[in-house]
């Protein structure tokens, strides 16, 4: 995943960590649970992060330093057995995180999370508008609406064909899938 920040800065996640690009020089910010980084995003000072067993923030110290604060753990959430953070999205003061099987709301506001829970796998997490959509397998596509998931279309089309992205043409959305 990559991300570029207000300052121009670019942010990678990859497999040691977090890779902060300047202009000029690299630094690597190794993941705090020595894992490979999934997802990446830069909102405002804040550099998003998620990876295996943990999602949350690096902010710039005193001495312009990364430094690492875990969601997870400040907020006590409690991650499914083997869970990894794959895409970073946000609008207002909402930042979510999305695993294979849940979507996790972060109001940075008040600090708490809310929990969106798929009976099967979340295939992909967009933006359109002022509107999050995902897919889950075999059950359609949904849109977040109020912190809860409702049903957009159970077509067989969107049931049954793993959606990779998203798009709005001509105040449509457009569906990219794997294969059809």
């Amino acid at each position: 995943s990559i991300s570029q920040s207000d300052n121009g800065f670019i942010y990678v996640a990859n497999n040691k960590g977090l890779l902060e690009f300047n202009g000029g020089d690299w630094n690597l910010y190794e993941t705090p649970n020595e894992t490979i980084m999934r997802s990446v995003k830069a909102i405002e000072d804040k550099i998003f992060t998620g990876f295996y067993m943990d999602f949350g923030f690096w902010k710039k110290n005193k001495f312009g330093s990364l430094q690492f604060t875990s969601l997870v753990k400040k907020t006590k959430v409690n991650l499914l057995e083997d869970e990894q953070i794959w895409e970073i999205e946000n609008l207002d003061n909402y930042v979510l995180f999305k695993s294979l099987e849940r979507i996790y709301i972060y109001n940075t506001e008040n600090g708490k999370i809310e929990i969106i829970n798929a009976e099967n796998r979340i295939n992909k997490l967009s933006k359109i508008d002022d509107t999050f959509y995902f897919q889950v397998d075999k059950k359609g596509l949904f849109k977040i609406e109020n912190g809860t998931a409702k049903l957009v279309s159970d077509d067989s089309i969107l049931k049954e064909n793993t959606i990779v992205e998203l798009f709005k043409n001509k105040e449509k959305l457009l569906f990219l899938t794997k294969k059809k």
